[in-house]
């Protein structure tokens, strides 16, 4: 990557050749909106989905899903097997081009902990990691629900390049040489990136929890709402949880092991063999989710899990929040510190 990036602007016009040229050598993920998908029937929904113009582009609101599925499939084959002969499935990735924000960037440096660190590189995950390419989405101001000035997530220099919307087209940084090639020589001075200084809401972040945390009255009131239906996991840009399952065909055809998302939040997935449960209630899933972002990651990894997007509180149909899950946890360790 340059040192200093190159300053480009241009107008929407040019925006078409620009996204063709791209096109043709990346497949672009970028939030999107779709009408009609929401909650309701008269409702929207924004997600990210692979785009065929910058147009379909949404730059100023949050998607209520991440782009994990970008470098971590909902589901995928892993390798085929038929009569003890195993082959695995070994098809080109495309290089992608994704567009996030700093919380996102930040999230996918969490799933390569997940996935390329303590001595073991997941290799599935690994090559669709090499293709990748960021185009930073900046959040000038804050957005619904988000606490990542809190986690520290608000901020990044992790990315290929950044891209503002303008009035009459648009401003690019590129930090990635390769790229350079796709967009036009009209130089200007571009601002860097404008990112949020402060939320509406901010929470500090838990140092030490004591175990005896673990059997406070607050799960017992979680496990009463809780439905376990998955949602904030789904959501969520840095959960990785998945099972592995086997498809046999009836008719001794090929097989396939896929891997397939999953939930710790979900009925038995912490279910071992001989039929031993040990996270039944559904305030000790949420027990352990909670304390797997905020603080178990950070001991191993040094980095948070969660990066305070806000998505998780966004989607709850029960309107449980991590931010007030984390506020609540606060006001615990500062009581029994002033109890002595």
């Amino acid at each position: 990557m340059t040192d200093i990036p190159k300053m480009i602007r241009f107008s929407y016009k040019e925006a078409m050749a620009v996204f063709d040229i791209l096109s043709r050598h990346y497949t672009i993920i970028a939030p999107v909106k779709n009408p009609g998908m929401g909650r309701f029937s008269d409702t929207g929904l924004l997600t990210y989905d692979e785009v065929n113009s910058f147009d379909e582009i949404e730059f100023f609101k949050k998607t209520y899903f991440s782009a994990k599925h970008a470098l971590f499939p909902i589901r995928q084959t892993l390798f085929t097997f038929q009569n003890n002969r195993i082959e695995e499935v070994d098809g080109e990735i495309r290089a992608t081009i994704i567009f996030l924000r700093s919380c996102d960037i930040h999230a996918i440096q969490v799933t390569d902990a997940h996935f390329l660190k303590d001595g073991f590189e997941d290799p599935y995950y690994k090559k669709r990691r090499q293709r990748v390419k960021i185009f930073l989405i900046e959040c000038e101001k804050s957005l619904e629900n988000c606490f990542c000035v809190s986690f520290g997530t608000n901020k990044t220099d992790n990315y290929s390049a950044f891209i503002r919307k303008i009035d009459d087209g648009y401003e690019v940084q590129i930090k990635d040489k390769e790229l350079e090639i796709c967009f036009p020589d009209n130089i200007e001075v571009v601002e860097d990136p404008h990112f949020v200084e402060q939320n509406a809401r901010s929470v500090s972040i838990p140092e030490d929890a004591d175990i005896s945390i673990f059997e406070d009255d607050i799960w017992k009131e979680y496990t009463l709402r809780c439905i376990a239906c998955g949602r904030c996991t789904i959501s969520c840009p840095t959960c990785t949880c998945f099972s592995v399952q086997d498809i046999l065909p009836e008719d001794g055809a090929t097989g396939e092991r896929k891997r397939i998302w999953s939930s710790c939040q979900v009925k038995n997935f912490s279910l071992l063999a001989g039929n031993h449960d040990f996270r039944v209630k559904e305030g000790d899933k949420l027990r352990y989710r909670v304390f797997h972002k905020i603080y178990d990651f950070r001991k191993r990894h040094g980095i948070n899990m969660c990066v305070g997007c806000g998505r998780c509180d966004d989607v709850c149909p029960e309107y449980i929040s991590m931010f007030k899950c984390i506020e609540k946890i606060n006001h615990i360790i500062e009581a029994r510190a002033a109890n002595g």
